[in-house]
């Protein structure tokens, strides 16, 4: 009886192990994991998607600083963030509970649930390390969240005389506009990392967008207040980067992304004391541009129908040309020119005056027309709104036309316009430089818009041109141009330089470019640096290459990973490197002769 039970009992197992073997019940495991966790995710999704809408009432709220409904209403994180704010302590968990659902969020949605809350994670384990060393009887004082100081400030708008709150695009606070159209920037800012003209010029009736309610005490109407916050298109991280790029030099950094158009940084610094201190550039100041404005005689010589590589690989240049019985100078006598890559990596004045020569005046100031600039107005004069730069006169005869083709005397550019030139020379459209990105909340929270490319960008080069004229920019970052080593080499920098002198007043750099360039990516951001206050041609361009290459440093920094990791897929999919830009190839060539400015023209 017992060896039937014994017999059943091994046919039982051995039936089992048939039926389920070890394969598949590892496999009946992992999908039943799986079916969990995704119950898990769905859930915390919808909790967390719950609270951020719940939570767009706060603004309702705050006016009858109804915090404790708030909280009733705002379930999981967002509701213990505003019981804090509302004064009940319990910052300790709202900390846990963020960890506990830091485990389980997308990096992406992460970084929106810390930008809504304004919560610090260094200060969250700053404070769970101190309690761990306090006694349990002896509380810590909870730190003040961003979040709470959101709260204040929003009740605060109407009391304190502010028109508008400014947000950056990731909702982090940057100031807010007066009554009298003033700008005020938050205290833990550096003057400067706004423009202070964004207030009256940059920020017209038109581009305010519809009025939202007000929140807070005494609030008005919105029909006759307008937005009551901006969300613009400036990141604080780039802006902050930017200005830590300037240091104590005076001058302007802009940086755009160039699809959208939109102004990720646009920072100033007035406060050099010196002798030769200027008037104090902002990104608005117009000067001369200097060398960067080879360039534009290099497009117009393809609109013509020149070849400008092969037509500068039949000149020389022996220090200066004739015009018109005036010499323009060349920085130093370059002997024969190899072409177009040549001439631009070493900024030689005589290859591009000689090319103007062959484009006439008139072509090459309606090329500065395509790009964005205006005819007329005097040398120092304020760039009308929306432009580039100025071309102070129509006709340009003799060493006039000249000085146009090298940035000399004859034209103005703002920083502003000199990122919106670079942008255009990245893949040939214009656009108009966005500041504002959308109207927001007085807690600047509102749902993000996603920045969308420009639909109004105007075609103005030729997109066969693009090639030869980004390989020539290449070459001014490599070895024997005049920006050699300047940029981090995974960012695949594509620049010009320029370097210039007006009547009566001290040196100045202006350096464009955008990255990244080459390898089949389509550049991404354009960037400005505008350095001045200096009275040597030498001193300025030490001041003006330092301040580049902390900037392109930072930026690195900020974006390097990201632009590494697209090339690599880049190559992937393409399967060969066969597509490498020819830029890599200079140094292998015959080495460009370095030059330095003449202190009489335009230099590199």
């Amino acid at each position: 009886m017992s060896g039937n039970r014994k017999n059943a009992g091994r046919t039982a197992a051995e039936t089992w192990r048939v039926v389920w073997p070890p394969r598949r019940r590892v496999q009946a495991v992992l999908v039943l994991a799986l079916a969990v966790a995704a119950v898990l995710l769905f859930r915390v999704r919808h909790d967390v998607r719950q609270a951020r809408l719940d939570l767009r009432m706060a603004e309702a709220a705050i006016a009858g600083a109804d915090f404790e409904g708030l909280a009733e209403r705002a379930p999981q994180l967002l509701g213990l963030a505003a019981r804090q704010a509302a004064g009940e302590s319990r910052w300790r968990e709202v900390a846990d509970l963020y960890d506990e659902y830091a485990e389980h969020l997308p990096p992406a949605l992460l970084e929106a649930a810390e930008v809504e809350l304004g919560l610090d994670r260094a200060a969250m384990e700053d404070a769970a390390a101190g309690a761990g060393e306090v006694a349990a009887e002896s509380p810590i004082e909870p730190p003040a969240s961003a979040f709470e100081k959101r709260l204040r400030r929003a009740q605060l708008v109407d009391a304190s005389g502010i028109q508008q709150l400014l947000f950056d695009r990731r909702g982090r606070p940057l100031g807010s506009i007066g009554d009298d159209r003033s700008l005020t920037l938050e205290q833990n800012l550096p003057a400067g990392l706004v423009p202070p003209e964004l207030a009256t010029h940059l920020l017209p009736p038109a581009l305010q967008p519809p009025g939202l309610a007000a929140a807070g005490p005494g609030a008005m109407a919105a029909s006759t207040v307008g937005a009551r916050a901006l969300r613009l298109t400036i990141d604080r991280a780039w802006s902050e980067a930017a200005a830590r790029a300037l240091g104590r030099e005076e001058g302007a950094i802009t940086i755009l992304e160039i699809p959208s158009g939109a102004v990720l940084a646009a920072v100033s610094n007035r406060n050099r004391r010196s002798r030769w201190r200027a008037r104090g550039d902002s990104v608005l100041d117009p000067r001369e541009p200097a060398s960067i404005a080879k360039l534009i005689t290099t497009t117009a010589a393809m609109r013509a129908g020149l070849d400008p590589d092969s037509e500068i690989a039949d000149m020389t240049c022996r220090g200066s040309v004739l015009m018109d019985g005036e010499r323009l100078y060349c920085a130093a006598i370059g002997g024969r020119l190899r072409g177009l890559t040549d001439a631009m990596a070493s900024s030689c004045n005589v290859a591009f005056a000689r090319l103007a020569m062959d484009v006439g005046d008139r072509a090459l100031v309606e090329e500065y027309e395509r790009y964005g600039f205006v005819i007329g107005g005097a040398q120092g004069e304020a760039v009308p709104r929306n432009a580039v730069g100025v071309v102070h006169e129509y006709r340009h005869p003799g060493k006039r036309l000249g000085d146009l083709s090298i940035g000399l005397e004859e034209a103005s550019i703002t920083p502003l316009g000199a990122a919106v030139f670079a942008a255009t020379l990245s893949d040939g459209l214009r656009r108009e430089p966005r500041f504002v990105l959308q109207a927001d909340g007085l807690l600047g929270i509102s749902p993000r818009t996603p920045v969308a490319n420009d639909p109004e960008a105007v075609a103005v080069l030729d997109p066969s041109w693009l090639p030869a004229l980004h390989e020539s920019m290449r070459a001014v970052v490599s070895p024997g141009g005049t920006a050699n080593r300047v940029a981090p080499r995974r960012l695949r920098v594509a620049m010009k330089t320029g370097t210039a002198r007006g009547p009566d007043k001290p040196f100045h750099v202006n350096y464009v470019g955008f990255f990244p360039s080459g390898r089949g990516q389509l550049p991404r951001y354009a960037f400005a640096v505008r350095v001045t206050a200096q009275p040597t041609s030498s001193r300025i361009r030490r001041a003006g290459y330092a301040v580049t290459n902390r900037l392109l440093r930072a930026l690195d920094g900020l974006v390097g990973e990201e632009i590494e990791a697209g090339a690599r897929e880049t190559i992937r999919l393409t399967g060969t490197l066969a597509a490498r830009p020819r830029a890599d190839s200079v140094a292998v060539r015959a080495p460009v002769r370095g030059r330095s400015d003449a202190a009489t023209g335009a230099g590199p």
